[in-house]
């Protein structure tokens, strides 16, 4: 057995080993980056397809572009990226039509006099009132209910459901108020979304390239068998090169796993978790918990279907998300080659859809999503375009670990291992925005650590022991450097939402680099 020791290991090279991996080979740390796959990225890489690039989970879309905390993180790294933003707020197929809005007050247009009204009554609530405590945690869908006539404003609540169903991959039921109102807030507050020049899988293989380059062990192709501790404390890993069969015993008191809470417990308790024998667990209990009649927000994973589409013609007129009003499952649809004509072929655009799951069916799913692309372009759908791929994201290959505002700590009863990804996303932070910020809370904790400022030996850290129950009963540690009403350490890495004035731009036009020219692609 091959033996190795380093400062620290990082398991799952996702966008969140990654960003860790390079993080702490900022910080001198020696690193290795273990992952299963043959490729790096996870759910936020592309494949090419017939000439188009075909992403593995994302819609080579970040939620805050330019101005976000992923993109923030990139240039801290110096990692070359560009992102080029929307210029609309959206536009909105309703009605038989598309409706193209540039900023929020455009909404007046499909929504008319009375629901525009509501409209704006509906922001106040959300933007200038504190939030009551006894509505903090209603699902939105009975916050809305509590607030207007949802049978008289169907077209404004369909506005809230379409939005998280595409952002969240959640229905207002599943969610809280409380984590709408703070994810809309940063929304806003940070800028419009923005597509990855090249496509994400570009991004991440400049991530992969600088992470060789410093002298990061990346190490594809190998399974971590078992997370090893000892008194309470993680010591390294067990893996397995999957080529060869050959097993590494590599050692570090610091472990960072971006592979979810329920695959990290799995491999501390040295145990595997199957992809097909969890989605038979998940099949059971879906049956149990309809037959004991259980809420329907207590579903706690976020699962969706994708579909790439290739056109020949262009079908969405701008380079932001159209989301669609009067569809049976598609909630919105990206035409990411607006911004970057190089992801399909010369002449060929990409559309991208995304939708929730709303059954165990996945063939009716699919069959649907196909329904909702006749309704939408008609006879150009048939002529125009054909289906590149469907892609169902559930098991342990969700749209997210963990539903929004479900999110666990990063840190884990094991001092040194630590838990980065779409599973321990802040408050307020959305898909790849939410993974880069946990994995700077992660290291503004290292940091504290440093300053003394948090129990535990240097690289092995834990928080100190006192704890309080969150509205689920569970126990969180009771200081963290982050998160409303707790103590705030100094933070050098957790990006701080910008001030709350910037919101005021999205009224008229979507903030961003939009109208900027830009003079060549950066990457060839």
């Amino acid at each position: 057995m091959q033996e190795a020791h380093y400062d620290a290991i990082v398991i799952g090279a996702g966008l969140g080993g990654l960003l860790s991996a390079a993080q702490l080979l900022q910080r001198g740390k020696s690193v290795a980056l273990l992952e299963r796959l043959d490729h790096c990225g996870g759910r936020f890489t592309a494949k090419t397809f017939k000439g188009v690039q075909v992403s593995t989970g994302a819609v080579h879309m970040v939620p805050f572009g330019s101005s976000g905390v992923l993109a923030r993180t990139l240039r801290r790294l110096q990692i070359p990226h560009r992102l080029l933003d929307a210029d609309v707020f959206g536009s909105f197929h309703v009605h038989g039509r598309q409706v193209r809005a540039r900023g929020l007050l455009g909404v007046y247009r499909f929504l008319g006099p009375r629901q525009f009204f509501w409209f704006l009554r509906l922001g106040y609530l959300m933007f200038f009132r504190p939030l009551p405590a006894s509505e903090g945690d209603l699902p939105f869908s009975a916050w809305l209910a509590r607030h207007i006539n949802v049978e008289r404003n169907r077209e404004l609540v369909a506005f809230f459901e379409r939005i998280a169903r595409f952002a969240l991959s959640l229905e207002l039921h599943q969610v809280s108020t409380a984590e709408v109102i703070a994810t809309t807030k940063n929304m806003f507050r940070y800028g419009a979304p923005g597509i990855v020049e090249g496509g994400c899988g570009a991004l991440v293989a400049e991530l992969e390239r600088r992470l060789r380059e410093r002298g990061a062990a990346v190490l594809l192709s190998h399974e971590v068998l078992q997370i090893l501790h000892a008194d309470g404390r993680v010591t390294g890993v067990r893996a397995r090169n999957k080529a060869t069969g050959d097993e590494l015993l590599l050692s570090a008191p610091l472990v960072v796993s971006d592979i979810g809470p329920r695959a990290t417990t799995a491999l501390v308790e040295n145990r595997q978790v199957r992809q097909a024998e969890l989605l038979k667990q998940q099949r059971e209990a879906a049956q149990t918990a309809a037959a004991a009649s259980e809420a329907p927000h207590a579903y706690r994973e976020a699962v969706g279907l994708k579909v790439h589409v290739l056109s020949d013609v262009s079908l969405i007129p701008h380079r932001g998300i159209m989301y669609c009003l009067d569809t049976q499952r598609i909630a919105g649809i990206v035409q990411p080659t607006n911004c970057d004509p190089r992801l399909a072929p010369p002449g060929k655009h990409l559309l991208i859809t995304h939708q929730v799951l709303q059954s165990e069916n996945i063939e009716e799913e699919k069959a649907l999503a196909i329904a909702d692309l006749r309704r939408l372009f008609g006879e150009t759908f048939e002529r125009h375009c054909r289906i590149l791929t469907m892609s169902v994201y559930r098991g342990e290959w969700p749209v997210n670990r963990l539903a929004q505002g479900r999110d666990l700590s990063p840190v884990t009863p094991l001092q040194g291992l630590f838990l980065v990804g779409d599973a321990v996303k802040p408050s307020g932070y959305l898909m790849v925005e939410g993974v880069a910020q946990s994995v700077n809370y992660v290291l503004d904790l290292l940091d504290a650590i440093e300053r003394g400022e948090a129990a535990g030996p240097l690289g092995s850290p834990h928080l100190p022991a006192t704890t309080a129950a969150d509205s689920e009963g569970q126990r969180r540690p009771g200081w963290l450097p982050f998160g409303r009403g707790r103590k705030r350490a100094r933070s050098g890495h957790v990006v701080r939402p910008p001030s709350r004035l910037n919101a005021l731009r999205w009224l008229w036009t979507a903030p961003g680099n939009a109208r900027k020219q830009v003079r060549r692609p950066l990457y060839p």
